[in-house]
């Protein structure tokens, strides 16, 4: 069965709190792309690499959803969040869902140092 937008949102999550990074690349279908301002990652070793990076210089990182807008297989979510280093308090991102895969992501946020 596939998975809907939301559960794949909420999978999602969970891995990213739980610093998973196989259970993260497993929410993106193969030629996923992944947009933030001056990087683009396409495909899951990049997406796999670009979250290793990110969890390793934001140690202990705790993601929080602020809201979540869900229509047609796309989600806006607005989140924060606290780790080790910093803080993030603009964090928004867009999911486009396809056959319970994410397809297309952007994100954008600004970490503040501790």
């Amino acid at each position: 069965m596939t998975r809907t937008p939301t559960e794949v949102l909420n999978a999602h999550l969970k891995a990213i709190n739980a610093h998973d990074v196989e259970a993260i690349v497993a929410d993106y279908s193969p030629d996923a792309v992944l947009l933030m301002p001056g990087a683009v990652m396409q495909g899951l070793d990049a997406i796999r690499q670009g979250f290793a990076g990110l969890l390793e210089t934001m140690p202990n990182s705790v993601f929080t959803e602020r809201s979540v807008t869900e229509a047609e297989g796309t989600i806006l979510l607005e989140w924060t969040m606290e780790c080790d280093t910093a803080t993030v308090s603009d964090g928004v991102d867009t999911f486009v869902v396809q056959d319970g895969r994410i397809v297309a992501q952007t994100a954008r946020f600004t970490p503040e140092p501790r």
